[in-house]
């Protein structure tokens, strides 16, 4: 018969207590809750970024398409009748808008235009203003340019 070397532990060795085994998994716990927390924050973080990314591109596609306009066109009015300049005027103050846009219809794109600013009869300042609302908290973000008439 072969005997097999099976190491005997002393007999004053002794494992692990209850009581050590509970605090060791809560300090793990807490560890974890402490790395649950920081997910949830970088998910809020990203959908911000995203959102914020989108609106951007949103913004620059509507302002290169005024670009595009001819310098008389409608969509390049001024329509403000309250004498103020205007240019961040939002929702049925705006100049122009177009509601529903982007990813899941979330973006209202409005514009405003300000005529002779800085040089009358010779430019626009156009300033877009993209709004969108998460969990009934509203975000915007604008962009402005100004556009010369050609001679």
């Amino acid at each position: 018969m072969h005997e097999k070397n099976f190491k005997k532990w002393p007999n004053n060795a002794s494992g692990f207590s209850l009581l050590e085994v509970l605090l060791g998994i809560t300090i793990f716990m807490i560890g974890m809750l402490g790395v649950t927390a920081l997910n949830i924050s970088s998910l809020k973080s990203n959908t911000f970024s995203g959102n914020m990314s989108e609106a951007v591109i949103i913004a620059g596609d509507r302002l290169e398409r005024l670009l595009a306009l001819e310098f008389d066109d409608p969509d390049l009015e001024d329509t403000d009748t309250d004498g103020a300049a205007g240019l961040d005027d939002i929702g049925a103050n705006a100049d122009n808008s177009d509601p529903g846009i982007g990813r899941n219809d979330m973006y209202n794109v409005y514009w405003n235009v300000e005529d002779g600013n800085p040089v009358p009869d010779k430019t626009k300042t156009v300033n877009v203003i993209v709004e969108w609302s998460i969990k009934d908290v509203k975000r915007r973000m604008n962009m402005s340019m100004i556009i010369q008439k050609d001679d």
